[in-house]
């Protein structure tokens, strides 16, 4: 079988900084795609730019609900917010999740797709979540009913492979061991009742400590067959970011590695493609 790899930069629209460095690690790097936070106030010119400036980055969304405000009234969508009307935070979620109203984060992700397609006059190329609270159960079938009402390609961020959903992803590591094997099964009990188009496989490690050099080039070297979804979360460090988010400068290394010419060289080397998910 041949490999193909999607390279997926989360956050675009983050802070002016972040979407910089994003296009700037697709134009003279490796990222393919990118998914864009539509609650946020400067998405929608960052969006345009990326428009004109990089026509073969692929633009999903990035379901948020844990940083900013929502797109809808908060008082449509109560459950989500604290009372000053902003997202309660990725912490306060994981502790609580029965809190959220699933009826109402249905009504709110939908308005941030429907808000990609008002901008672009065209559906995101895919979906994926922020910081992956998505994950409950609860909150992952209203995930996947909005992939499949919107007819959208999506992430799946962890092992299709019923003996490997023991091995708990490093993306709910904050999560208890058999909780998180709990909530897995049970996904993946919802996604094999429909069909979804998805990559085959899931790389988390690209990240933090791990945004290496000799760490992309194991994951390239160690591709399975089919196709692979790698995330990053590559940017330029602004003040915006220094001020809400403790990963920043990280977010400079993750630019730094990805439009490295050794990244590229090794891939075609190994004969792997670079894709996105209108490819699938």
């Amino acid at each position: 079988m041949s490999r193909q790899l999607i390279v997926n930069a989360d956050d675009f629209g983050r802070t002016r900084g972040v979407s910089g460095g994003i296009l700037r690690a697709h134009l003279d790097g490796i990222v393919t795609s990118t998914t864009a936070m539509l609650n946020l106030p400067g998405v929608v010119p960052d969006l345009h730019q990326a428009r004109a400036e990089a026509p073969n980055l692929a633009l999903g969304v990035h379901l948020n609900f844990t940083v900013g405000r929502p797109l809808l009234p908060a008082e449509w969508c109560a459950s989500l917010v604290d009372e000053h009307g902003h997202f309660l935070t990725r912490a306060a979620l994981m502790a609580q999740p029965d809190r959220i109203n699933p009826d109402e984060l249905r009504a709110e992700l939908k308005s941030q797709i429907t808000a990609f397609k008002n901008a672009m006059d065209h559906l995101p190329d895919h979906i994926d979540a922020h910081q992956f609270v998505h994950l409950y159960p609860p909150l992952f079938r209203v995930y996947l009913d909005l992939a499949e009402s919107f007819k959208l390609p999506l992430r799946i961020p962890f092992p299709q492979i019923v003996a490997e959903l023991d091995q708990v992803p490093p993306i709910i590591a904050d999560v208890p061991p058999e909780t998180a094997k709990s909530m897995l099964h049970a996904d993946r009990q919802f996604l094999i009742e429909r069909e979804f188009k998805a990559p085959d496989h899931f790389v988390a490690t690209f990240y933090d400590q791990q945004a290496t050099l000799d760490h992309l080039l194991s994951v390239i070297e160690n591709l399975p067959d089919g196709t692979t979804e790698l995330m990053t979360h590559p940017g330029l460090v602004d003040d915006q970011l220094k001020a809400e988010s403790n990963y920043n400068m990280q977010r400079e290394q993750e630019v730094a590695v990805l439009t490295d010419p050794q990244v590229m060289a090794r891939l075609t080397e190994l004969d792997i493609k670079l894709i996105t998910f209108a490819d699938l």
